[in-house]
């Protein structure tokens, strides 16, 4: 009976053993990768800061947003793509410094978007939600829970669970969500180099006549570096570019950096999507998968 019993135990310890090992081979594989992105972020975010001073835009089109890729030597496939953000309603940027003013540039786009979701009855109580005071808007609503600030990331919206569902913030049912046209990543403008069409539609001058579309058509030739770029647009009014002084933009502050390592023999791939701020030149998103 002894014997079996200490057969048994020996049979468990080695197990036992053998799964910390495993544990530890993945936990320095995983800090391995880490580092290397790590490395790779510090070289591409260095970059990217001294670019900052030597263009005026920022544009897909630009060589350095193409996907780039570095083989390293028993360290695999790297590829590194950096995407321009700012690219969607400034949730964090709609009021004036007083932090309770909506501004008024971005009073047509907010009701546009929220009649495109089909939620209109919402904007009031989004705006308590966000504003820095605790009283409540005529038709809106303060309650306990309520940020009174701009949120760090979209998801804080559903604190407004009385009136925000996660439907209504990812979109469902063929309608998109407030994260579609919302972004936590911007610095006040929108660029229009790479905000998406269903966004540039919601601007004062971009909103008819499909201008949004054209404007994606052109910058995909050449980047925008002005408004008199989009003036120049065929049907842009004499009033567009005015309209659209103090919501667009052609620079970013934010970009979405990804670094994926690609599988190799013996080795599983590993993905990072980091969200970088150029102008304080801080990381201020880390994701893994």
């Amino acid at each position: 009976m002894l014997g079996v019993m200490l057969i048994s135990c020996a049979t468990a310890f080695a197990w036992f053993v053998r799964i910390q090992v495993k544990t530890v081979s993945r936990e320095r594989e995983a800090l391995t990768k880490r580092t290397m992105a790590s490395v790779i972020l510090n070289s591409v975010t260095g970059v990217m800061s001294q670019l900052a001073s030597h263009t005026d835009y920022d544009s897909p089109t630009q060589r350095w947003y193409q996907p780039l890729i570095f083989p390293f030597q028993d360290l695999g496939i790297w590829v590194v793509q950096i995407i321009p953000l700012d690219d969607k309603i400034p949730i964090r940027n709609l009021f004036l410094p007083d932090g309770n003013t909506l501004r008024h540039e971005f009073e047509e786009p907010l009701k546009n978007m929220l009649e495109k979701i089909n939620h209109e009855e919402i904007e009031n109580t989004l705006l308590d939600f966000l504003d820095r005071n605790t009283r409540p808007r005529v038709g809106g609503v303060e309650r306990e829970e309520f940020i009174n600030r701009g949120p760090y990331d979209i998801s804080e919206l559903l604190i407004i669970s009385h009136d925000i569902t996660p439907e209504i913030l990812y979109g469902g049912g063929g309608v998109l969500g407030l994260a579609d046209y919302c972004t936590v990543f911007s610095d006040g403008k929108i660029n229009l180099n790479v905000a998406p069409v269903h966004v540039m539609e919601l601007l004062p001058g971009l909103d008819e006549k499909g201008l949004a579309s054209r404007v994606e058509q052109v910058r995909q030739e050449e980047p925008l570096t002005s408004l008199q770029d989009i003036q120049k647009i065929p049907g842009a009014s004499p009033r567009t570019s005015t309209l659209l002084t103090n919501i667009a933009g052609f620079k970013s502050r934010y970009f979405n950096v990804r670094i994926e390592m690609l599988e190799t023999e013996g080795e599983g791939g590993s993905s990072f999507n980091i969200i970088f701020d150029r102008n304080t030149k801080q990381i201020v998103k880390w994701e893994e998968f």
